[in-house]
């Protein structure tokens, strides 16, 4: 064989090697572990990754939303720029979204290699209509939090998109065009919580979208833009920026046409503004944000319509407006925010004709309050967040037939007369559940399983402390069936 052809042999050797083992440049063991801190990809690591990454659970925060988790992710957040070889292959993986957010810039090409992909772009700045256009094409959501702004040719080539969610929380203004070319997308979310201000044009535009719409960022509005809002016939609007709330945007409001209204962040509302906001058929009766409530807005909320009523912001409540509260003739009562109850405020929540009165807030509960709310008629009690519970009030507790059973948050029984309210306890003809105790000593122990029924978590995880009493601790045997009742 001559040099020219042992040349040849050799070449074609070293071709197919490369072949086979990808040379050294795409095997997955030289990208770093940790996926965000590749700064460069080649098509062939590209593929590499496709074809190779398990997929990680991700924590991702979406600007004016907070923070979402996503499974079987491949983040890439370190990339800077990317070609379309690279692209075309990072689209080939299918197990969930790819991180992209640091990309600040796209070209077109790049946008439509990535096709059928779920992507989270909020590094992009900048956003034109071929862009636009490509990334249409991608499925289940798109995050683009980074754009400022958005004109109408992008707007419009973006509500192509077939996929369910899109997120422009970094636009802080919209003009009508835009809104009306946006609001032609048919996925079921749009989010533009950035948005601080909405004039009646832009919402009579944004009105025209058919899902869930959300502008959260908006700390008031003009009575025009809420009454052009109001026209909205889709699912959901949220407006949980809201701070400040007249009487007369309240009714313009109230006409929402959809099924949710979300107003979760005003602090104070006057008795007018919650008589016309109680007349909404959308509103759920939730105002989280709440802060104070005086009798006569609480007696305008009160006409609500709606099966529950949900004030979670309040932590204190004065007889008199709780009085007013009580006529709701809702089925639900939620009151969890509440730090501390007194004996007349107790008796007058007690007088709910609702199913369900919740003080979940409470951590301790004094004997005459424990009574006065025992005397509650309805089908369920709820007090799982108190921490601690007095003999008086374990005594009130056990007899009240309407009180869930739930301590939920009761991880010791440890006070001196432990073992009394022990036994009081297991008087309960009703549930009784402690599933987070963890210290008790064996005589309290031994009392608490006098109720053969009681929740309690397994023998194995408790610490049986000294008898708190001073009492010296008795040789403990563990009751037959226990372990089974248990589990």
């Amino acid at each position: 064989m001559n040099r020219l052809a042992r040349l040849s042999m050799l070449v074609f050797a070293v071709v197919v090697a490369g072949i086979s083992f990808g040379f050294a440049l795409v095997r997955a063991d030289e990208l770093p572990a940790d996926t965000n801190k590749i700064k460069s990809l080649t098509p062939e690591q590209a593929r590499k990754l496709a074809a190779e990454f398990p997929g990680v659970e991700a924590e991702v925060e979406i600007k004016g939303y907070g923070k979402v988790y996503y499974d079987n992710c491949l983040p890439l957040n370190g990339l800077k720029s990317l070609d379309t070889e690279a692209a075309r292959a990072l689209a080939g993986y299918g197990k969930g979204p790819l991180l992209l957010n640091g990309l600040n810039t796209l070209d077109a090409d790049v946008a439509k290699a990535f096709k059928g992909a779920r992507l989270l772009l909020s590094g992009l700045t900048e956003l034109d209509a071929d862009v636009a256009k490509s990334l249409a094409e991608c499925k289940g959501w798109l995050n683009l939090s980074g754009l400022t702004t958005l004109d109408a040719s992008a707007a419009k080539a973006l509500a192509e998109f077939k996929g369910e969610y899109v997120w422009l929380n970094g636009l802080t203004s919209l003009d009508a065009d835009a809104a009306k070319a946006i609001a032609e997308f048919n996925g079921k979310y749009l989010y533009l919580d950035g948005l601080t201000s909405l004039d009646a044009d832009t919402a009579k535009a944004l009105a025209e979208f058919n899902g869930r719409l959300s502008l959260n960022g908006l700390p008031t509005f003009s009575l025009d833009a809420a009454k052009a809002l109001a026209e909205f016939k889709a699912n959901t609007l949220s407006l949980n920026g809201l701070i400040t709330l007249d009487a007369d945007t309240a009714k313009a409001l109230a006409e929402f046409k959809g099924k949710y209204l979300y107003l979760s962040a005003l602090p104070t509302l006057d008795a007018d503004t919650a008589e016309a906001l109680a007349e909404s058929a959308a509103w759920g009766g939730s105002l989280p944000g709440l802060t104070t409530l005086d009798a006569d807005t609480a007696k305008a909320l009160a006409g609500s319509k709606e099966w529950s009523l949900s004030l979670g912001g309040l932590t204190t409540l004065n007889a008199n407006t709780a009085k007013a509260l009580a006529k709701f003739k809702g089925r639900r009562l939620y009151l969890d925010g509440l730090t501390s109850l007194d004996v007349d405020t107790a008796k007058a929540l007690a007088e709910f004709k609702g199913k369900s009165l919740s003080l979940d807030g409470l951590t301790t509960l004094d004997a005459d309050t424990a009574k006065a709310l025992a005397e509650f008629k309805g089908d369920d009690l709820s007090l799982s967040g108190l921490t601690t519970l007095c003999l008086g009030a374990a005594t009130a507790l056990a007899a009240a037939e309407k009180w869930d059973g739930w301590l939920r948050r009761i991880t010791a029984l440890d006070s001196p007369d432990s073992v009394a309210i022990a036994k009081a306890l297991a008087t309960r003809k009703g549930p009784l559940k402690l599933p987070t105790l963890k210290k008790i000593s064996p005589r309290t122990l031994t009392a608490l399983l006098k109720k053969e029924d009681v929740e309690i978590p397994l023998s194995e995880t408790l610490e049986l402390i000294p008898e708190p009493d001073g009492i010296p601790t008795e040789d403990f045997i563990i009751p037959e069936g226990f372990e089974q009742r248990s589990r």
